[in-house]
């Protein structure tokens, strides 16, 4: 009968995740011989002092030398597609440096047109330029890709103006949740709404954050502690009415008031109750 309970005991650890262990993950079966696909974040570029891995699946970021992946098979962007061609030397030991290799651990696949050798004769150039001119001017493909197997992506205005299916979307994360909403949908203006929660479970609210647009009283965003009784809210500058700048409230104690500075009919700023 022990044995049975310390059996059972031990597949509920097992599978279950517990609040106190959020980042428990059992070992992959499948090991290196799983493909995954991520983003990759080049340092140089957009200020980035460092390169990083972005985790589609979780939305956590990696470093190079703490990222869980075993190696890179390739990396493509809108411009170009580089295979590995060392896909045995681990993630740390590769060269990130893909798009400038000259070393051949990385091969491109579509030929830019604009990447042209400096070396050249000019002997070889004037003899391009007669056969141009032979041909008539015409361009040369570089390389002939086929075409699309899908058909032209369409979206009419009214779908796109929704953003989501219906109207409405939810996203989870850990101890969050969002859910947005198109333009005009909600009759309080609401289009995107994040309740945080205490656990991992998400049953304990701690704070539920609202955003407006399109409201005549100019609310921008309202923030709700429920555990603590307390509202929070921010209004958008108006010169004809509406003056009001934030608002913070505590059910049966208190309530403070900040206004804009063009409220020229009795220059009030602050106002406490």
């Amino acid at each position: 009968m022990k044995d049975k309970k310390l059996k059972e005991l031990q597949r509920i650890m097992d599978e279950v995740i517990d609040d106190d262990e959020p980042d428990y993950e059992k070992d992959d079966e499948h090991g290196r011989n799983r493909l995954h696909a991520w983003v990759f974040m080049q340092k140089g570029k957009r200020d980035l002092q460092e390169s990083f891995f972005i985790e589609p699946s979780t939305g956590r970021k990696y470093t190079i030398d703490q990222c869980e992946y075993y190696t890179i098979e390739s990396i493509f962007n809108h411009k170009n597609y580089w295979v590995n061609m060392e896909t045995e030397r681990p993630i740390r030991e590769i060269n990130f440096d893909f798009e400038n290799d000259n070393t051949g651990e990385w091969e491109y696949v579509m030929i830019n047109q604009d990447d042209k050798k400096d070396d050249e004769d000019e002997e070889n150039e004037d003899e391009e330029e007669e056969e141009d001119g032979e041909v008539g001017g015409t361009e040369d493909e570089v390389l002939d890709m086929p075409p699309s197997w899908s058909p032209k992506l369409f979206v009419s205005r009214d779908k796109f103006i929704q953003l989501c299916p219906k109207g409405e979307k939810t996203v989870y994360f850990k101890m969050c949740k969002v859910e947005f909403f198109s333009d005009c949908t909600q009759v309080d203006g609401l289009v995107k709404k994040v309740t945080i929660y205490e656990d991992y479970k998400r049953i304990i609210t701690r704070e539920v954050r609202c955003y407006f647009r399109n409201r005549r009283d100019k609310l921008l965003m309202r923030r709700r502690f429920p555990f603590l009784f307390k509202t929070i809210e921010h209004y958008g500058s108006s010169e004809k009415q509406n003056y009001l700048k934030k608002l913070i409230q505590v059910d049966d104690q208190y309530r403070k008031m900040w206004y804009y500075h063009h409220r020229v009919h009795d220059n009030l700023i602050y106002r406490e109750e």
